[in-house]
């Protein structure tokens, strides 16, 4: 089987959303899949490395899913030229730091969302790495969900006639954390902190 790997920085995974659906359930399972099949007996394979601000905390989580390559240096591992993809789950506020860095390294970009904490310099970013003729892509997970598609089709089809208004709901209870275990860190519902209903939910949709 021929492989190629293929490096991944991935900036900010030890953080819940980063940890369990960027790590665990996209890149650890492609790995266990054995990679990505791109034709018989050839496959692509991602070789991240694990990077943050706690080496203990990046070691121990490489560590139980099979992963070594770890650093707290964005910017050594921004210049091997082995790391081809940078992938950043990061707070909202230094997202465009990191983007920025990797723009300028000349690597391909896939960052969670939302990229900026503004609409401008989300758009400037943009700009950026499309004017440096890289790959690059934001998460979208609730997007291309069935439900949404086929709302998308009575929308698209006139099934609801003239729409007057629309109601969205969506969101997640965050415990105090006395009785229950919190569900999500508290800085996503300060805006202090880049956080907010709209910063942090509505862009899902």
């Amino acid at each position: 089987m021929k492989e190629h790997k293929i490096g991944i920085i991935m900036n900010g995974v030890t953080g819940r959303m980063g940890t369990n659906q960027h790590l665990i359930r996209s890149i650890v399972a492609i790995r266990k899949q054995g990679g990505v099949q791109i034709k018989p007996g050839e496959v692509i394979m991602p070789d991240p490395i694990l990077v943050g601000r706690s080496e203990e905390k990046l070691r121990t989580l490489g560590a139980a899913h099979g992963i070594t390559r770890v650093s707290t240096d964005l910017d050594a591992c921004l210049k091997d030229p082995a790391n081809q993809i940078y992938f950043d789950s990061t707070l909202t506020g230094q997202r465009p730091i990191g983007v920025r860095k990797a723009i300028a390294a000349k690597k391909h970009i896939y960052c969670e969302k939302p990229t900026a904490t503004t609409s401008k310099e989300a758009l400037a970013l943009a700009k950026e790495v499309t004017a440096a003729g890289l790959k690059n892509g934001v998460v979208q997970d609730k997007l291309w969900l069935p439900g949404l598609l086929k709302l998308r089709y009575l929308i698209d089809t006139g099934f609801f006639g003239k729409i007057l208004s629309v109601r969205g709901e969506f969101g997640y209870w965050v415990f105090p954390g006395k009785f229950e275990k919190l569900q999500r860190p508290s800085w996503n519902y300060r805006k202090e902190d880049d956080g907010g209903i709209i910063v942090d939910m509505l862009c899902h949709w």
